[in-house]
């Protein structure tokens, strides 16, 4: 991505954030219901492919995402969601002229989304949550796989291969991550929770100056996860009690 794209790129993140907090704050004043500290183990399917210019021809590569999660609320219909996952990214290349070829790279990542979390009550036991925040992640390793040999021809497109071996230069990734869920509650203490996420990737793996082979080279991914959550009513002031006790 070239300066200017990485400028428009941070400021469209910035804005999604100052929205983000807009709308933390215009719920604020929301009716009060008990805070409750909420703690999940969560996992899914991670479907992600990379936005290249020039461009890859890609299928959609599938990993996973496990990890664990915490949530308060704080306020009725509103909360603060942060996860610590680890997820598996891939490039999975097609070659419409060379079906009987595949390759494969895959990237794990270390994420840590912050999320605002907009829910709705649906009858007792019945909740459907958006959130939206931004997310960081970054790169621990990568593999690759396929079975490309001496019949196929490297010299068509060279960009189209460029991604095979370059190194990961980027290891810090930033972006904008989305999801729509519903949430059921077997009781007070315990829900189980599957949602829908999207991933739009701000920053660039590779390098993305003019003289660069690629100018974006930025994730996108849909992720299905499925969440076990455990409620704890919380009370801050009494928190606060016992930690000054303790002193």
């Amino acid at each position: 991505m070239r300066s200017s794209d990485m400028s428009v790129g941070v400021k469209r993140s910035l804005c999604l954030v100052v929205l983000t907090l807009g709308m933390m704050m215009g719920l604020y004043a929301q009716p009060k219901v008990p805070r409750e500290l909420q703690f999940a183990a969560l996992g899914g399917v991670n479907m992600s492919s990379y936005t290249f210019n020039p461009s890859v021809t890609q299928d959609q590569s599938l990993g996973y995402v496990a990890g664990v999660g915490v949530r308060y609320i704080e306020e009725k219909y509103f909360g603060l969601q942060c996860e610590l996952l680890m997820a598996r990214r891939g490039i999975k290349d097609r070659y419409d002229n060379y079906p009987e070829y595949h390759f494969e790279r895959t990237l794990t990542y270390v994420e840590l989304p912050l999320m605002a979390h907009v829910y709705f009550n649906m009858g007792k036991r019945n909740e459907v949550a958006f959130d939206v925040g931004p997310k960081l992640a970054y790169y621990l390793y990568d593999g690759t796989s396929g079975n490309l040999d001496s019949g196929f021809d490297l010299t068509r497109a060279e960009h189209q291969y460029a991604h095979h071996d370059m190194d990961v230069s980027q290891r810090l990734d930033y972006g904008i991550q989305a999801g729509l869920g519903y949430e059921f509650k077997f009781s007070r203490q315990l829900s189980l929770q599957v949602q829908g996420r999207y991933y739009f990737g701000l920053g660039d793996m590779f390098p993305s100056t003019k003289a660069d082979t690629f100018e974006t080279s930025s994730n996108q991914s849909v992720q299905i996860v499925m969440a076990l959550w455990f409620h704890h009513n919380v009370s801050l002031s009494k928190m606060m009690k016992r930690m000054a006790k303790g002193k």
